[in-house]
């Protein structure tokens, strides 16, 4: 096959979403592939959707502290959102991906639990079959197709149930937050209004309890505070739009809540390494 289908990108906050056994919440935001090369790469990138890689080719590395691993072809690779890591590539490589999101999963609890990129196995297991094949489907297809794109979701939800396996006991803080927290109504509005003022005392009313009770909840479910799991979406919404649209950076500041361009490209870079602007051409190669 000569190359993989163009990238394609579901709606932002889309309605690909279901659970790991009924206690995780994944969605869908890209599904996809390309051709790389040598500009695929660059110095410390971070990403704050998960990515799932399968090449066809060799060729494309990536590293995180000094360990390197290769995307072997016909190999299924796991890269955690959050990860610091530096991607090479030689030649021409032609490179499946999936980009997803476990939208109830705080970003401290990922950079504590996952911290590498994961193998799930090589050309003769079922499950990097199942993903080669999808895209050798897509590569014959102008447009993703919805039985694709759903096949692209159940092999999505696949991998993650796959590195869990590998994770073991570990995995057991990504299946957050607990039920006892009882944060899933709260973070699902959250996600609906990001664009707008998210003050602690408001959230603490939506939740029905004070401000130091929330604090509670959300050092149980998610391992952070409101206002920093609050910040952490947005950056993650920001990230969609600037990976999806031509939208100038202060207009997407506005879509994701923040006041003004100066604040919001501040804080995304203490969370991307990189300003919005330079985040969005690296993006463009990845």
């Amino acid at each position: 096959m000569a190359s993989l289908h163009p990238n394609v990108s579901f709606p932002l906050m889309g309605s690909s979403t279901t659970t790991v056994e009924d206690r995780l919440r994944l969605r869908l935001l890209h599904l996809g592939g390309t051709s790389i090369d040598r500009q695929w790469g660059g110095h410390d990138y971070v990403s704050a959707q998960w990515r799932v890689y399968l090449n066809l080719d060799d060729g494309a590395w990536g590293e995180v502290r000094g360990r390197r691993t290769m995307f072997a072809a016909g190999r299924l690779y796991v890269v955690p959102a959050w990860l610091h890591w530096i991607s090479g590539c030689r030649g021409h490589v032609r490179h499946l991906n999936a980009f997803f999101d476990l939208p109830v999963v705080g970003r401290e609890t990922i950079v504590a639990t996952a911290d590498a990129i994961y193998d799930l196995g090589g050309p003769s297991a079922a499950l990097p079959a199942a993903w080669r094949a999808l895209g050798v489907a897509l590569a014959e297809v102008p447009v993703a197709t919805p039985a694709l794109t759903a096949r692209g979701y159940h092999l999505t939800y696949a991998a993650v149930e796959a590195l869990f396996t590998q994770l073991g006991a570990k995995a057991e803080r990504l299946l957050a937050p607990r039920a006892s927290s009882g944060l899933g109504p709260l973070l699902a509005m959250i996600e609906q209004r990001l664009s707008g003022a998210l003050p602690v005392a408001a959230l603490a009313a939506l939740a029905g309890c004070s401000a130091a009770e929330l604090h509670r909840r959300f050092q149980v479910g998610v391992g952070t505070s409101p206002a920093t799991w609050v910040r952490t979406r947005r950056v993650l919404a920001a990230t969609e739009w600037l990976r999806t649209s031509d939208l100038d950076i202060g207009d997407i500041a506005t879509r994701v809540g923040f006041a003004d361009r100066v604040r919001f490209s501040k804080v995304f870079a203490q969370h991307m390494g990189l300003g919005p602007a330079a985040w969005r051409r690296r993006q463009r190669t990845a």
